[in-house]
């Protein structure tokens, strides 16, 4: 092989090694951090002060149960969304996010809630339900998740819970995202949880380690052939 040829194929090897490397990751589709919301701000929440507000709305969601929508002001119009007892919000406008065979991901914070009153607070064994809808309302995915009981280090976010739903699309169509109290939380008369920060990404799979070390071990090869 001669030297022309070896550098060329040198310098593919370890362009192709740098590409691979550089793929992994997310491409983030859509994203709610619920500070557009607007409400009736009429007291704080126990515990914290923080100034709490119900029957609101946000643009881009639906919304059913009582005094929905609630939400907890973390300052300068911060505002996280609470789910009392049957509170469900729906997206009204669907999400890009369901190629057939994509990988994707849910992901959000989560955590304890309660308004002003202590007997609302979440309990040890109350969950979030988050569903990714098709566009005739069955469901692509879902799962449940449990923040824990409203106490000291586990108000509100503090715990820094971090929630992820994946699915793989399939091909139906644009999605969207439902959320509510899980069925042995719906309707007992506290807050299930609450939620914020959302995002809907496109992930990009990691390259197979198998490939890079054998494109890395080629490209030094060739770079030692050179040099002789």
């Amino acid at each position: 092989m001669n030297q022309i040829n070896r550098t060329y194929l040198a310098l593919t090897a370890s362009g192709i090694l740098t590409c691979l490397s550089g793929t992994a990751g997310a491409a983030t589709i859509f994203t709610e951090d619920f500070n557009g919301y607007a409400g009736n701000q009429n007291n704080t929440q126990g515990n914290t002060g923080l100034n709490v507000a119900f029957g609101g709305n946000v643009a881009g969601w639906s919304k059913s149960g009582a005094g929905v929508m609630h939400a907890v002001d973390f300052g300068t119009s911060n505002w996280a969304i609470m789910f009392w007892q049957d509170n469900v919000i729906t997206q009204t406008v669907g999400i890009a996010a369901n190629d057939s065979g994509t990988d994707y991901e849910v992901n959000f914070d989560y955590g304890t809630a309660v308004y002003a009153q202590a007997g609302q607070a979440t309990g040890a064994g109350d969950s979030i339900l988050v569903e990714v809808l098709r566009g005739d309302n069955t469901v692509l995915a879902s799962n449940t998740f449990t923040p824990g009981a409203w106490d000291a280090g586990n108000y509100n976010l503090d715990a820094g819970l971090q929630g992820t739903l994946p699915y793989v699309g399939d091909g139906t169509g644009d999605v969207r995202l439902k959320i509510g109290p899980a069925a042995g939380s719906f309707g007992q008369g506290r807050f299930a949880g609450e939620i914020d920060n959302l995002s809907v990404s496109d992930v990009i799979p990691e390259p197979s380690s198998a490939i890079l070390l054998g494109l890395s071990g080629f490209a030094l090869l060739l770079r030692r052939k050179r040099s002789v």
